[in-house]
């Protein structure tokens, strides 16, 4: 007697069984991990570009009205003499940058007050702060900036507290924040 080699009909659909099993586990377990592959990628850039521009931001006068000749005279509301500081009462300043002012020229923190994108798309400002071309790494990315008193805490107008939140398509926003006094 001659046999034949090959599959039977239950060998073949227990080895579909096992693939379908196969395909289920990839697509449930794998897949998934694959978009999310580009997280670690987008979170080391926002916190660089974060961090640039918060240096940059901190390394301005803390208001228009300050002396930035180094000489003793700053902004204040309880100081004798001093101006009073852009947005707080009593001054005809706002906080936001000043008529005519461009980034490369920004000489205090509230002059970076608004939305940032490279090519200024939208609404937004050029984000040019940083990158001067337009090879641009950060092109997806969305800037927020927030200037405001932090009167909960000093209620002699004498800090800011400087918000950048940073965006890009989809995924989580990264969002830091810093303080810059009066002194």
């Amino acid at each position: 007697m001659i046999y034949k080699s090959g599959f039977t009909l239950i060998e073949s659909i227990i080895v579909m069984v096992i693939i379908a099993i196969a395909m289920i586990s990839l697509t449930t377990l794998l897949f998934p991990q694959i978009s999310r592959s580009a997280d670690p990628n987008y979170q080391v850039r926002a916190s660089a570009l974060g961090q640039s521009l918060m240096s940059q931001i901190l390394a301005r006068g803390f208001d228009q009205e300050s002396d930035f000749d180094g000489d003793v005279i700053r902004c204040s509301s309880t100081d004798v003499g001093a101006p009073n500081c852009s947005g707080s009462t009593g001054s005809s300043l706002t906080l936001g940058s000043d008529t005519g002012e461009v980034a490369p020229n920004y000489n205090d923190v509230d002059d970076y007050i608004g939305c940032w994108e490279p090519g200024g798309a939208g609404s937004c400002n050029d984000l040019d702060l940083i990158v001067q071309s337009s090879s641009s790494t950060y092109k997806n990315f969305n800037v927020v900036i927030t200037v405001a008193y932090d009167n909960t805490n000093f209620t002699d107008w004498s800090m800011k507290l400087i918000t950048l939140t940073i965006t890009a398509s989809n995924q989580t926003p990264i969002t830091f924040r810093a303080f810059r006094g009066n002194y």
